[in-house]
């Protein structure tokens, strides 16, 4: 009887340090998960500042209202999206500047705490970036190109979803 007892003390013993492991551990991840979380918010917030003074830029707004639609209340929206020109040589000028005033906000997306967030970032660079090249070199239309971009942008906005749903799921 006595050997029963001390087994069932010790089993008892045993399992409860076990539901404190797993406490531990459930209140590690939380703490994990709501520090990644701070550092995404304060990555973001890095990002859409750099954005709004690049935005601000009379280049970004010369692009805005003649070739790409880059704010989301652009009045010339349906012309820009249904446009059948090419890109003038000065228009071209400026949206390389505008890409090269971009640059610097690009790399904050660098400083996101995972590897699938980074690379939600540098796969919509690299897609817009051949939109751009693409409209540069006269192979698509602004239109085109507009619609290429919305495309991009809703699959990156998409895929960010997904990303943190897997995240904050797991």
């Amino acid at each position: 009887m006595k050997k029963l007892f001390r087994g069932i003390c010790l089993l008892t013993l045993m399992l409860a340090g076990c539901a404190s492991n797993k406490s531990s551990n459930t209140m590690a991840t939380i703490e994990s998960k709501d520090a990644i979380q701070k550092q995404v918010e304060t990555v973001r917030k890095k990002m859409i500042s750099c954005i709004a003074q690049v935005n601000a830029k009379d280049d970004a707004k010369d692009v805005n209202a003649n070739i790409i639609i880059i704010l989301p209340n652009n009045p010339n929206a349906k012309k820009l999206l249904s446009s059948t020109e090419f890109i003038t040589d000065q228009q071209a000028m400026e949206l390389k500047q505008f890409k090269e005033e971009t640059m610097q906000c690009r790399g904050i997306a660098k400083e996101f705490p995972k590897p699938e967030m980074v690379a939600v970032y540098d796969y919509y660079y690299s897609k817009v970036d051949d939109v751009y090249s693409d409209l540069v070199n006269k192979k698509i239309t602004i239109g085109v190109a507009n619609q290429e971009r919305q495309m991009r942008l809703h699959y990156t906005n998409d895929k960010w979803a997904e990303v943190m749903k897997d995240y904050q799921g797991s």
